[in-house]
C-alpha cells in the first residue's frame, strides 16, 4: 500500500485548473484565480464548488455575444464565503427542493455509498416512500413531506454534481459532500432519522434479510436513545446477537465485537434474570470476539461475568473453551491444567499417573482393542455423535492436543487415545479427525 499525501493546490495550480475548466488561456485567467484562491486557499473541492456555486448567481457565465468567459471580479470579492466546505456545500444543498434534500440526508445517514438494493429496502418496490398518517407520526422531523420519490430525487443529484451512480450504487462524489449533507439534520433529531431507516429496512427484509439484518442494525444502534420501552431495547439486543454470530461466521471479528458489546449494553441490571438465555448468548459470544481480537483482558472480565451469572456447569462451557485457548497462547501449562479440570467435569477425565509408561500402554491397548476389526469404512460410516457433552470434550481434547504437544508430550498420547476412544463409543464429529490421523 503507498500513502500519498494531497494537499492544497499552489496557486499557478489553480489558475491551470480555472484556465482548463473555462477552455480560457491561463494569462487571462489570473484576476479570476487571484480572488478564488484568496477565497479557497487552493482546497480542490472548495476550488470546484466555489466555482459552481459563481455560475449559479451568474457571477461566472459564458457570453454568446463575445463567445468566451465573463466575470464580475468586483462582485466575487464581496461575495461572502464560508468557512470550510462543509459550510459551502450546506449553502449550495439549501437551494435545492425539499425532496432533494431529504433523499441528500438520507443517503447521508446510510454513509458515503449505498446500494440500490438497499434504498429499495427503504422505500419499497416503486421507489416512493409514501408517508400516512401513521407514517407521518413516526418520521423524522423534516421527512414529513407527503411523498418521495427517492430515485427520482437522487438522480437530479447526480445531476447536480453532488452523487455519482454507478453499477447500481449511489455515491456521494466527496466525503465533504456526504458531511454537509448530514450536518443540515438538526444534531437531536439525527438519532430519529437512523431510528426510522432501520424501522424501514428491518420491515421490508424479505428481499435481502442478510443486507437487511446489518444495515437495519447498524441504524438502530445510531437511534438508540429514542428506544424507550424496554422490549424494544431487548429485541435490539437480539438483533446485535445475530448480527454479531453473522459476522463472527465471516470471520470480521471487530463488526461482530461491536455487535455483540452494543448487545449487552442494551441490558439492564435484572436481565440475567429475566432474559437469561439471551445474556447467555450475549456473553459467550463477545468472549470469543474479544478472544479473536486478541483483547486478552476485555474477554477476561466477560468470562468472569459469565462464571458469577451462569446457572450450571453447561452455561459455563463455552466460556471454559475460550478460556483455555486464551491460556493456551503463551500459558500453555495453565491451559492444560485448565482444560483437564473441563474434561473431568464432562465426565472424561485423563489422570495424570505417576507411571507415564504403563499408563501410555494401558490407554493404547485398550485404544487397540476398540479399534480391532474394523476398516476405513466402517469407522467413516460410524454414526453422528450426538451427544452434546462429548462434542464438547472432542472438541476440548483437540485444543489440548497442542499444548501438550508442546510444553507435556507424555500427556499428548492420552489425549490423542481418548479422542478415539471417545468417538468409537460416541459416534463421530468434525473434530474426530484430528484423533484418529494422529492415532495413524
Amino acid at each position: 500500500v503507498t500513502k500519498i499525501e494531497v494537499g492544497d493546490l499552489s496557486k499557478e495550480d489553480t489558475n491551470e485548473l480555472i484556465s482548463d475548466m473555462i477552455q480560457t488561456p491561463a494569462g487571462q485567467t489570473r484576476s479570476l484565480t487571484d480572488v478564488v484562491y484568496r477565497k479557497t486557499s487552493g482546497n480542490v473541492l472548495f476550488v470546484l464548488q466555489f466555482l459552481w456555486s459563481l455560475c449559479d448567481e451568474y457571477l461566472l457565465f459564458f457570453s454568446l455575444s463575445s463567445n468566451q468567459w465573463l466575470w464580475n471580479t468586483a462582485m466575487i470579492e464581496s461575495k461572502g464565503v464560508a468557512h470550510n466546505v462543509i459550510e459551502l456545500m450546506s449553502c449550495k444543498i439549501l437551494q435545492l427542493s425539499g425532496e432533494s434534500q431529504n433523499a441528500l440526508k438520507l443517503m447521508a445517514c446510510l454513509g458515503s455509498f449505498c446500494e440500490e438494493a438497499i434504498l429499495n429496502l427503504i422505500t419499497g418496490s416503486d421507489g416512493m416512500i409514501a408517508l400516512s398518517e401513521d407514517y407521518v407520526s413516526n418520521a423524522p422531523q423534516g421527512l414529513n413531506c407527503g411523498h418521495l420519490d427517492l430515485f427520482e430525487a437522487l438522480g437530479f443529484a447526480v445531476k447536480k454534481g453532488l452523487m455519482i451512480h454507478i453499477d447500481s450504487n449511489y455515491k456521494f462524489t466527496h466525503d465533504q459532500i456526504q458531511l454537509a449533507c448530514y450536518s443540515l439534520i438538526p444534531k437531536n433529531m439525527r438519532g430519529r432519522w437512523h431510528l426510522w431507516i432501520g424501522n424501514r429496512v428491518w420491515a421490508n427484509r424479505a428481499a435481502s434479510p442478510e443486507k437487511a439484518l446489518f444495515i437495519a442494525v447498524g441504524q438502530l444502534n445510531k437511534g438508540v436513545m429514542f428506544l424507550h420501552g424496554m422490549d424494544q431495547r431487548i429485541e435490539l439486543a437480539r438483533l446485535n446477537l445475530e448480527a454479531g454470530k453473522k459476522s463472527m461466521s465471516l470471520a470480521a471479528f471487530a463488526p461482530a465485537a461491536y455487535y455483540l458489546e452494543t448487545g449487552i449494553g442494551l441490558l439492564h441490571e435484572n436481565s440475567w434474570s429475566d432474559h437469561y438465555d439471551l445474556c447467555l448468548q450475549l456473553h459467550h459470544s463477545y468472549a470469543e470476539a474479544t478472544y479473536c481480537l486478541g483483547k486478552f483482558d476485555e474477554m477476561n472480565k466477560v468470562v468472569v461475568n459469565t462464571f458469577e451469572n451462569a446457572r450450571c456447569f453447561d452455561d459455563k462451557l463455552r466460556s471454559y473453551i475460550t478460556l483455555v485457548r486464551a491460556h493456551g497462547q503463551n500459558k500453555s501449562p495453565e491451559a492444560l491444567k485448565a482444560g483437564l479440570h473441563v474434561l473431568a467435569e464432562l465426565g472424561e477425565p485423563i489422570e495424570i499417573s505417576s507411571d507415564p509408561k504403563s499408563m501410555f500402554m494401558a490407554e493404547f491397548l485398550k485404544t487397540k482393542q476398540m479399534l480391532d476389526g474394523k476398516t476405513d469404512d466402517d469407522i467413516s460410516t460410524m454414526k453422528k455423535m450426538d451427544n452434546d457433552k462429548k462434542i464438547a470434550a472432542v472438541e476440548l481434547m483437540n485444543i489440548l492436543a497442542l499444548y501438550a504437544y508442546l510444553s507435556d508430550q507424555k500427556l499428548y498420547p492420552l489425549i490423542i487415545f481418548r479422542i478415539v476412544q471417545t468417538s468409537l463409543s460416541h459416534g463421530l464429529c468434525p473434530d474426530s479427525a484430528f484423533g484418529f490421523a494422529s492415532y495413524g
